[in-house]
């Protein structure tokens, strides 16, 4: 008993220690992202346009993303920077709305996301919607007066902000030794994915061509056996590998159970890359494996995603997270994203080159007996290495690659090529690194020019790394990046981040196919980018009759 109650004092004193060093690193990461830095920056012009526009009061109904919001406000003169306020960029593809419905009273509460954002009144009882707000001062701060008058009466404030944690627990449960673990609902069984694809291969009865045949029972299979044979009640393969032949194998699966890898009995294979959280094809590639080819659009990248998992994190082809704040939205060559590189700036990627590739992997059970009287043989863990992961971009050395991208400079080039700009590949080898500079490859259309660059990978090659470079005195925007084998075939797909159209369908040269839509979300317009220029394929217009009454 005194055993007992040491342990549990013990437990008590972890989770105090834990809680507190939670909580201080919670306030630590806040204070980090600059909470109380924005409101002068992007809160102010935010909520000079809520008043403004009458939208201050919008309710939770309406579902308005702070996205859409904020592209709202520019259209309207407010320049509002998101990537410069930690509280916008982390919620941008969540929704504000009101908390307080009254407009006039002592405190106005609204959500921004997972935080709080309020308008304290100094003055007693005022119209919310007839403030206006005061030039910030040194120490950040947001003032705002009556509509008319020049007293300070109320000032803006940054609330709580909600956040998903991870918390270790102190209690000790067991999903394997539990009686009532259900193991389907806890994903230890019933994961099941088909792994090959057969078709019977043989003639059918009616060889003759001059013989009779009888519609309802000719174009039966010539002496047809079946796949499956049952055999002291279980179920079983039949060898034969003469008439019935594999047609296709899937090698890779995501963690949503899509298929990203198949190979066909030639040994050519076919990836499919995913995105927007493994739920969106981004790209397919033929004659290609899944972590031989890499495709970023800029599209997913402040996605709405719930973070609580603490599973494996999902991997990009290309990961260009830690460039989150140079994603821009006024300049794109499809979609509504595209990659801003300062004048004079350079931004990097690289990759590991591995030597070969296999599906290949090795799980490991741990045995142990039980702590309970009988002592009986349990299930203790299971291990897996990092081979059961999916791989993420890592090119086969001793391969020729295919690198293409589309590029434009901050002002409009009146001559047949950017000159401010360069794609730089360094390809590292054991002793050495071998530099090639990718070149522009055919006219600038509608400002944006493709480049496109074959890169030889040296078999003894260890590493691949892109550099996005400004050269010159004008700020350069990418889009569109791919990497594939040379001999492969390539198609990528966009889509809008908000309602997850389809928006562009790039081809295997990389030109793009655009998709417009109306209000109601109806296709009205399709156009195809060419080496001429941009132009409309097809265009739609429909309207519903309105009923005239007698």
């Amino acid at each position: 008993m005194k055993k007992h109650k040491a342990y549990k004092f013990l437990y008590r004193v972890v989770v105090l220690i834990l809680l507190l060093t939670g909580g201080a690193g919670t306030q630590s990461r806040l204070s980090a992202q600059g909470q109380a830095s924005c409101t002068c920056g992007c809160l102010r012009p935010l909520f000079d346009y809520l008043i403004s526009s009458r939208r201050l009061f919008t309710p939770e109904a309406e579902h308005v993303v702070i996205s859409s919001l904020i592209r709202d406000a520019r259209k309207a003169g407010y320049n509002i920077s998101y990537t410069q306020c930690a509280i916008l960029y982390k919620n941008i593809n969540k929704n504000f709305y009101a908390i307080t419905a009254d407009t006039v009273g002592t405190l106005y509460k609204a959500r921004v996301g997972d935080c709080e954002i309020s308008l304290q009144s100094s003055a007693g009882a005022v119209r919310f919607d007839s403030l206006r707000s005061d030039a910030c001062t040194g120490a950040d701060v947001v003032t705002y007066h009556n509509a008319g008058g020049s007293v300070k009466v109320a000032q803006l404030a940054i609330g709580t902000c909600y956040t998903c944690v991870v918390a270790p627990s102190g209690s000790c449960y067991s999903a394997v030794t539990d009686t009532s673990v259900n193991p389907y609902v806890g994903g230890l069984a019933g994961n099941w994915r088909p792994l090959r694809k057969y078709t019977m291969y043989t003639d059918h009865n009616e060889v003759n061509a001059t013989q009779s045949l009888h519609a309802r029972t000719a174009g039966t299979i010539f002496n047809f056996t079946y796949y499956w044979k049952l055999n002291n009640k279980k179920w079983v393969v039949q060898p034969d590998t003469v008439r019935w032949l594999w047609m296709n194998e899937t090698t890779l699966y995501n963690r949503r159970g899509m298929e990203v890898e198949t190979k066909d009995p030639l040994g050519r294979y076919t990836s499919g890359l995913y995105g927007f959280a493994d739920a969106l094809p981004v790209a397919v590639t033929d004659n290609c494996r899944y972590r031989e080819s890499a495709f970023d659009g800029f599209e997913d990248y402040f996605l709405n995603e719930a973070t609580c998992s603490n599973g494996c994190a999902t991997t990009r082809s290309f990961d260009f997270s830690p460039y989150k704040q140079y994603l821009d939205t006024t300049e794109q060559h499809t979609g509504r994203y595209s990659l801003k590189v300062a004048a004079g700036g350079s931004l990097g990627i690289g990759a590991d080159i591995v030597a070969s590739d296999s599906n290949n992997f090795s799980i490991a059970i741990n045995k142990d007996s039980s702590r309970c009287i009988d002592k009986q043989l349990i299930l203790k863990s299971i291990r897996a290495g990092k081979e059961v992961l999916l791989p993420v971009f890592s090119p086969l050395a001793g391969k020729r690659l295919l690198l293409s991208a589309w590029v434009k400079e901050g002002s409009a080039c009146k001559g047949s090529t950017y000159t401010g700009n360069q794609i730089f590949i360094k390809i590292k080898r054991a002793t050495d690194s071998i530099t090639v500079i990718a070149v522009p490859n055919g006219n600038i259309i509608e400002g944006w020019q493709k480049y496109e660059q074959p890169l030889d990978v040296p078999a003894d090659a260890v590493s691949i790394t892109l550099y996005l470079q400004s050269t010159g005195q004008l700020p350069v925007y990418f889009d569109d990046i791919r990497i594939h084998p040379y001999n492969s075939n390539m198609k990528s797909f966009v889509y809008n981040p908000d309602n997850l159209r389809l928006m562009a369908e790039l081809d295997a040269n990389n030109y793009a196919t655009m998709y417009e839509y109306d209000d109601d979300g109806t296709l009205i317009r399709v156009k195809k980018e060419t080496e001429r220029g941009i132009k409309t394929i097809s265009e739609t217009r429909s309207a519903l009759l309105k009923e005239v009454l007698p």
